[in-house]
């Protein structure tokens, strides 16, 4: 005769059984996904950079132009992981929303297929040449704005990349920006 304990357990092993081959038979029943990729997807879009320390001037106030020097350089060294990406950096002098404008000037970097580009985006401004935007004595703003991607009115546009299963997605573009202030003052430049 079985005692009440031999049975319980003869009862939990059945039990046990029952389960794990419930779950061994579901597993036959689930269907399996066998969509094969035809290539690997391409990233999603990382943002450049400015490198800061290779910024020129270095100073982001300029008090005097105009008192000693007639020219100034500026300059803006960028970094991309994506080194496949199109860097375009947009010169903006004292851009106003409310009368949007394009850039003054416009200067695509180079890929080298390295993400620190070898050239540099560059604004030469000569006190001395007709049509400065910073002829005018007082505060100026002069933004680089360095985009990989599209800009409408300043506003990155995302590109679309089809997918294997026909649906389209937005991988984001980005912008960063660096700014100075200068003032301009009279001097001896015209």
């Amino acid at each position: 005769m079985m005692d009440a304990t031999t049975r319980q357990d003869t009862g939990r092993r059945r039990l046990r059984r029952l389960v794990a081959a419930s779950l061994v038979a579901s597993g036959c029943l689930i269907p399996q996904d066998d969509t094969l990729l035809d290539a690997v997807p391409d990233f999603m879009n990382r943002p450049p950079r400015i490198i800061e320390s290779l910024v020129a001037p270095q100073q982001r106030f300029i008090p005097d132009f105009g008192a000693s020097t007639c020219d100034l350089t500026f300059e803006v060294a960028v970094e991309d992981p994506d080194v496949d990406d199109r860097i375009v950096v947009h010169w903006y002098v004292d851009y106003n929303p409310q009368d949007p404008r394009g850039p003054y000037r416009q200067y695509e970097l180079a890929s080298t297929r390295e993400p620190r580009r070898s050239d540099r985006g560059t604004l030469l401004i000569s006190l001395a040449s007709a049509n400065n935007p910073l002829a005018a004595p007082g505060p100026h703003l002069v933004e680089a704005l360095v985009s990989d991607a599209e800009l409408v009115d300043r506003v990155v546009q995302p590109r679309p990349v089809q997918l294997p299963d026909g649906t389209t997605l937005d991988n984001p573009g980005f912008a960063v920006t660096y700014s100075w202030v200068v003032n301009t003052v009279q001097g001896d430049c015209r």
